[in-house]
């Protein structure tokens, strides 16, 4: 299974998580292919958190490291989240990341959001 899909919607690039436990057994590979989407001129990216049951802090730390990457070419990444009864979301919540990260419950949400913007 592939823990991380890429797809293009409306001209911006969609990573859909696949794994129920985002670790640091899969953290650089993540923080890797954020890393390479921007280097390949990539500036406006969404993360699917819906399908994450479980988000330890190394993963989280590869999400604040491709935002700031993201941040100092001038582009934005955005989050979805299932619900706010999701694990990921409390998480989110309690640490206080919602501040930094611009969040949705929907993808098309997420995608409207950018041509807002």
């Amino acid at each position: 299974m592939t823990e991380f899909i890429t797809e293009i919607v409306e001209k911006i690039i969609v990573v859909r998580i696949q794994l129920d436990r985002a670790t640091l057994s899969n953290a650089g590979q993540f923080r890797d292919k954020l890393i390479e989407l921007i280097q390949s001129g990539r500036r406006e990216v969404i993360v699917d958190c819906r399908n994450v049951g479980f988000m330890d802090s190394t993963f989280l730390g590869s999400l604040v490291v491709s935002l700031k990457k993201m941040n100092s070419v001038d582009g934005d990444l955005r989050l979805v989240f299932a619900n706010k009864e999701s694990p990921v979301w409390i998480m989110f919540e309690a640490t206080r990341m919602l501040k930094v990260f611009k969040s949705y419950f929907s993808l098309d949400e997420a995608v409207q959001s950018f041509h807002e913007s």
